[in-house]
């Protein structure tokens, strides 16, 4: 290891730069329960990743428009103020998982897909039976929770094609405005947006045409969700870059004080794309550090589970656990990104870039902690490369269907060669409990650690001072704790 490429790091620890903001979020099915009795129970992890949110749509917990035993609201015609008419046992079982995390919950509204893309059949009653499923969720009906859900969201990937939605746009608009007018009578201080736009470059009617008819309508968009993968980038910068491009189409359309809610983040959304485990594990760390200093207000990682999908019936790769439960470099990455944002009051660090060397930290509350997180990525080389247009067309295979699917993409940043750096040398000054005892451990997630810790030391002062290899793909965590 050569002085080029060590990383010199600087942390001050004595002066917070402000809070850590809350993006770890997530989707997946954490514990079994009812329609999803063979997955294994990952809540540990979970509580140990620090969740702030869970999307719920991964759970077997959806509203289809049409008769289906599985769905929120199994036979339309049954009496929606009828709590028996409602099932609700699964979708109760993970909610009081999710809550007990401390985790809030993005509960999406949508159908059955792919099974079912329909728009509802009757508006009026669609609009009841929303209500009733929020007050369950809320106010406790039908033996349910008391204010358990915070932000509702209406659709998934309108534009996905006829994959996820086969009305028209029109009749998607009626249905958002119905499912608006349900939440807010319950309580008009939940949060409500949508709808997981698939494309967010993409001019078309689920966005300028959705955004023109909320507005000349008046209802309500307390955010706006949508989704990306870095399937034709690899560039964790990305999430970055788009959430300032879609925030400027939302001030355009006099939403300025509209939430970003990125509904679903990953290196690849591709069921057939092909990665490495400690690839992906540094990309996921770096992604989530860019993400700090970005436009980006809501995260939700696709997915912290084990890619069990009962809709599609398929494993999904992006899930980030083995099929039994077992953990790997990315289920690592996720867990101390979630223990470096539970230290929140975060500090200024200097050494890191933004080609995939990321470097973050904070101090915990009581300033008894201090972390922070290395993520060591290279984007390959052949992502470095310009295409000749910004376009990404791919197929989507699911089952015997293949979509064919084009999406407008950020220019690929050709200028974002990793430095190369193998390794490290951080100074941590200003150690908030002054000059005294404190204990070092680092925590590892590559090719031969998931997470666990490399090593530990003690020492008295107020400033740190530690030199590491670390090879990319990698991702570390530091951690300085006050000593007895």
């Amino acid at each position: 290891m050569t002085d080029q490429h060590i990383a010199k790091l600087s942390v001050d620890a004595a002066v917070s730069t402000g809070l850590m903001r809350q993006l770890q979020g997530t989707t997946g099915i954490p514990v079994p329960a009812q329609g999803a009795e063979s997955v294994p129970d990952i809540s540990d992890v979970w509580k140990a990743s620090a969740l702030s949110l869970v999307r719920s749509y991964d759970w077997v917990s959806r509203l289809d428009t049409v008769d289906n035993p599985a769905s929120l609201f199994p036979d339309w015609s049954a009496d929606p103020d009828d709590p028996a008419s409602y099932n609700f046992a699964g979708t109760d079982a993970w909610v009081r998982e999710t809550r007990a995390l401390g985790a809030e919950i993005l509960f999406t509204i949508a159908s059955e897909i792919p099974s079912n893309k329909q728009p509802a059949r009757d508006l009026a009653k669609y609009e009841q039976v929303v209500e009733n499923i929020v007050r369950h969720y809320v106010c406790g009906w039908g033996n349910g929770f008391d204010r358990a859900v915070s932000h509702w969201e209406f659709g998934d990937q309108p534009d996905f094609g006829a994959l996820h939605f086969a009305g028209t746009p029109e009749q998607f608009y009626e249905m958002y405005a119905a499912a608006s007018r349900a939440v807010k009578r319950v309580d008009a201080d939940l949060r409500f947006g949508g709808p997981c736009i698939a494309f967010p470059l993409n001019e078309g009617p689920y966005r300028e045409g959705l955004l023109t008819y909320i507005k000349n309508q008046g209802l309500p968009l307390d955010f706006l969700s949508w989704m990306w993968y870095g399937d034709n980038s690899r560039d964790p910068m990305d999430f970055r870059r788009i959430a300032a491009d879609v925030r400027a189409i939302l001030d355009n359309h006099g939403f300025d004080e509209t939430e970003l809610v990125l509904s679903y983040w990953s290196m690849t959304g591709i069921p057939t794309a092909q990665f490495t485990d400690p690839d992906n594990a540094a990309f996921i760390a770096a992604a989530a550090v860019y993400m700090q200093d970005s436009a980006v207000d809501k995260a939700i990682f696709f997915r912290a589970d084990t890619g069990a999908d009962f809709h599609y019936n398929f494993r999904d790769p992006a899930g980030i656990f083995e099929a039994d439960g077992g953990e790997n470099a990315r289920t690592g990455a996720f867990r101390l990104i979630g223990q470096t944002l539970a230290a929140t009051e975060r500090l200024a660090v200097t050494g890191g870039d933004e080609n995939g060397f990321a470097v973050l930290a904070g101090r915990t509350a009581d300033r008894d902690t201090v972390r922070i997180l290395i993520a060591n990525y290279a984007i390959p080389a052949d992502y470095l490369v310009a295409r000749d247009r910004d376009v990404f067309e791919f197929q989507v295979p699911i089952g015997s269907m293949r979509t064919d699917m084009s999406l407008n993409v950020p220019p690929r940043r050709v200028d974002a060669a990793s430095a190369g750096n193998t390794g490290y040398a951080l100074e941590v000054s200003g150690l908030p409990w002054g000059n005294g005892p404190y204990k070092v451990v680092r925590y590892r997630a590559d090719a031969g650690h998931h997470g666990e810790r490399l090593d530990a030391h003690e020492g008295i002062g107020s400033t740190v001072k530690l030199t590491g290899d670390l090879l990319a793909p990698g991702v570390e965590m530091i951690e300085i704790v006050r000593g007895t």
